[in-house]
């Protein structure tokens, strides 16, 4: 009796030990937005950070990799940054911030031939490349790749043919690392600048065709919002909108899960609010909420 009660404690630690929290964050412009003339909050962002309780953030557009290397050696001990080279016409790079205790890194590239589809790519041109990092949960040796996106933005016609176009790329690099390394699972997550996602117009079927062809499940496809923006009108509210996904292969995802928004898409509950309402992480840190989930 007492082996078999020692067996069920180990294998509720290991269960425990297993689970993690993966996520995705844009740090808008990080750590200098030129267009709004704002310096990144770090102090904020240091609370947002610490407050997600994440194993495995994605993060977009950090402008200013140095400082963000500097921030998370300084105020989040224990966590290390896997970041690209390239960023785009617009230098946002991206990548991951990992906690070191549960996770290790073993490799760690990114992809051009999403930056500008139908072509090799660029390091300083068109969009952002894609991160590739590949993961190993230290408690069971689980390995895994992550890939941090960061599509194409705008509404405009040209740019959601250009996102289809980034949506097939990411399948089939998904699909052949598979096939190539024999790695099945994965997550995916990032901006997705899904701008018609809520009205389930062509981001959404475009979306989430390629989450089907994976086999693989969005766990923010039941959120209300993951950003905001000004709404086309000059009237002091600030409209929310779906721009960020994390999308979960079934082998990581061993039970149903779904994601959840913070920052000040948590504070308003995903409403229409003014600046004031929404506070100090829009003003002074990011449009985007962090969204995360907790798998396995």
């Amino acid at each position: 009796m007492k082996r078999i009660m020692g067996l069920l404690l180990l294998s509720s630690s290991l269960t425990v030990q297993a689970a993690i929290t993966i996520g995705t964050y844009n740090i808008r412009n990080f750590d200098y937005d030129e267009r709004s003339r704002v310096r990144t909050d770090k102090a904020q962002l240091s609370t947002i950070l610490k407050s997600l309780g994440a194993d495995i953030l994605s993060v977009e557009e950090v402008n200013n990799t140095k400082a963000m290397e500097d921030l998370i050696a300084a105020k989040m001990p224990g966590y290390d940054t896997a970041l690209t080279n390239c960023g785009g016409a617009h230098g946002q790079k991206l990548g991951f911030i990992f906690n070191t205790a549960k996770i290790e890194l073993l490799s760690f590239t990114e992809d051009l031939t999403i930056t500008e589809p139908g072509t090799a790519g660029a390091c300083d041109a068109g969009t952002r490349p894609l991160a590739i990092a590949l993961f190993q949960i230290k408690a069971t040796k689980q390995k895994f790749y992550g890939y941090t996106a960061h599509l194409k933005a705008s509404s405009a016609p040209e740019a959601m043919t250009k996102r289809a176009k980034q949506y097939e790329i990411l399948r089939k690099i998904v699909a052949n690392n598979v096939a190539k390394t024999g790695v099945k699972d994965f997550y995916i997550a990032g901006d997705f600048n899904t701008t018609e996602y809520l009205n389930k117009g062509a981001d959404y079927k475009g979306l989430t065709k390629i989450v089907s062809a994976l086999g693989a499940k969005d766990l923010a496809a039941n959120l209300s919002c993951s950003a905001y923006w000004w709404g086309g009108t000059d009237d002091g509210i600030e409209t929310p909108s779906l721009l960020d996904h994390v999308i979960v292969s079934p082998g990581l995802l061993k039970t149903s899960g779904t994601a959840k928004a913070g920052a000040h898409c948590q504070k308003v509950s995903c409403r229409e609010a003014s600046l004031k309402d929404l506070g100090i992480s829009y003003e002074s840190v990011s449009d985007h909420c962090p969204i995360t989930a907790t798998i396995q």
